[in-house]
């Protein structure tokens, strides 16, 4: 479909600097502009990969699950909490949709986020592996979606 949602976000960019900037009579107005500007041009770069980015995260989080079902299972075979992550890690994206794909990613982190609760001071050597995996994820995860106002960091 034409135009598709990026090409919608840089044409509203490219109305506000072509029609609504001249017409600004204060600095202030004119920083709030830039201010949305840079909104818009993140949401029309993000637009693109947003989807394989849903894919990946989902897969990446599928795998943790996997691993923490076999985890529980050898450690309580009969865990209830073991066949719910089974489940999930079992799950496949069928549909690209956005919304479906958040709908399955929000699923995902709810039992990661539950899993990680439930392992925090735990004994034993394979769930403690475990719940460092899950707590590499977040971390890497968090700094994956800092915003980049500032431009790229200079570390990395």
């Amino acid at each position: 479909m034409r135009p598709n949602g990026e090409e919608i976000l840089r044409g509203v960019q490219g109305a506000l600097m072509t029609f609504v900037l001249p017409e600004l009579q204060t600095d202030y107005a004119r920083t709030e502009l830039m201010a949305i500007q840079t909104l818009l041009g993140i949401a029309a770069s993000d637009w693109d990969g947003a989807a394989q980015r849903l894919v990946d995260d989902n897969a990446t989080l599928r795998d943790l699950a996997r691993s923490a079902a076999d985890a529980l299972a050898s450690v309580a075979p009969d865990d209830a909490f073991a066949g719910e992550l089974r489940a999930l890690a079992d799950e496949t994206d069928a549909s690209l949709r956005l919304s479906d794909l958040r709908a399955a990613n929000d699923r995902l982190r709810d039992a990661i986020g539950r899993l990680g609760a439930r392992l925090e001071g735990v004994g034993v050597p394979a769930l403690r592996e475990l719940r460092a995996a899950i707590i590499a994820y977040l971390r890497a995860d968090l700094e994956s979606r800092a915003l980049p106002l500032m431009g790229p960091r200079a570390d990395g």
